[in-house]
């Protein structure tokens, strides 16, 4: 049985470097062109047949090389850069130039059988870049109302800065307003009734539900709620070894910081409205977890009902919860 053959990919924002082997050899083909269509076709006329393209996610600039890919039937994959680094670190790799990271992203891919990459649906790349534009206002938001805040602590404040302020504040507050509108008519368009369901869990509100429904596709992305719980970063993550090293247990902050963030506050209402949750919350309370601990796992059971909701259907059941 032949082993398949893998293309690594190094991504850039006007070009892109692609590396295999030369058959059984040790050598290497190097292919590099430019972020173009016309490099993309030559690129698969000097590919070997049936290989898989193996890729680093590096936001935009990997998604017009992957779908041209996809579209023209190729098998793709898109990694997590963060693997790639480590698995490069792993073999003492000091060379860092592109022809080199084609190569580590070969190698890599020839080591692993992740899976198949697939380009999402449009409503959700649309949902998803609403998502992360809304981030971004929110963000600029917040940083012009901390200088406000501040520089009305000035005795000699200077009217002008403060009336441009206000009105850049009202100005976004109206864009986040529009934003938040259109993105709950999309998920309201495309999954109306799990949108519902979600809503029925206490402590789970229209934002977080939207979001929810954006980062999973419709809770299509992931096939056990330990990959989404992953995805989020809510998974924990303790540090011990032998009998001597006891250290602090963590959050493997690795996914979604906005969408952990909106949980989070999730959590101060479930720990209330939420029957589960509520037991949850006072149980952890009596062994003398901190606060901050406590919410945390509070939002991990919600990440968990929440799933469960979505893949099995119905609304919120205390009973089951």
């Amino acid at each position: 049985m032949m082993a398949r053959q893998i293309v690594g990919i190094d991504i850039s924002k006007a070009t892109f470097d692609a590396a295999w082997r030369i058959g059984d050899a040790s050598g290497w083909h190097q292919f590099h062109g430019q972020q173009e269509p016309d490099a993309y076709t030559s690129l698969l006329e000097a590919a070997p047949p049936g290989a898989v393209f193996v890729m680093e996610a590096t936001g935009v600039y990997a998604l017009r090389l992957a779908h041209w890919l996809y579209a023209h039937g190729q098998k793709v994959m898109v990694v997590n850069p963060l693997v790639i680094k480590r698995f490069t670190q792993m073999r003492l790799i000091r060379a860092k130039t592109d022809r080199v990271d084609a190569q580590q992203i070969a190698r890599y891919g020839g080591q692993t059988q992740g899976p198949l990459w697939r380009p999402r649906e449009a409503i959700f790349t649309e949902l998803n870049q609403l998502d992360s534009w809304l981030d971004g206002l929110l963000r600029q938001r917040t940083r012009v109302a901390n200088q406000g805040e501040a520089l009305r602590h000035c005795p000699d404040a200077s009217p002008l800065a403060l009336q441009q302020q206000q009105a850049l504040i009202d100005y976004l507050s109206q864009q986040i307003a529009t934003v938040e509108m259109a993105m709950q008519a999309l998920v309201e368009s495309c999954a109306g009734e799990l949108y519902q369901r979600l809503l029925s869990i206490p402590g789970v509100g229209p934002k977080t539900a939207i979001r929810l429904i954006g980062v999973t596709e419709g809770f299509t992305r992931f096939t056990t709620v330990k990959q989404l719980v992953s995805y989020v970063g809510l998974s924990p993550h303790p540090y011990e070894s032998g009998t001597s090293i006891k250290g602090k247990g963590h959050l493997a902050k690795y996914g979604m910081g906005r969408m952990r963030q909106l949980l989070y506050l999730c959590s101060w209402t479930a720990r209330r409205s939420n029957p589960g949750c509520a037991v949850l919350y006072k149980r952890l309370k009596a062994q003398g977890k901190p606060e901050r601990v406590i919410k945390c796992a509070v939002a991990h059971k919600l990440v968990r009902q929440a799933y469960a909701i979505a893949t099995r259907g119905g609304m919120f059941d205390p009973e089951k919860a």
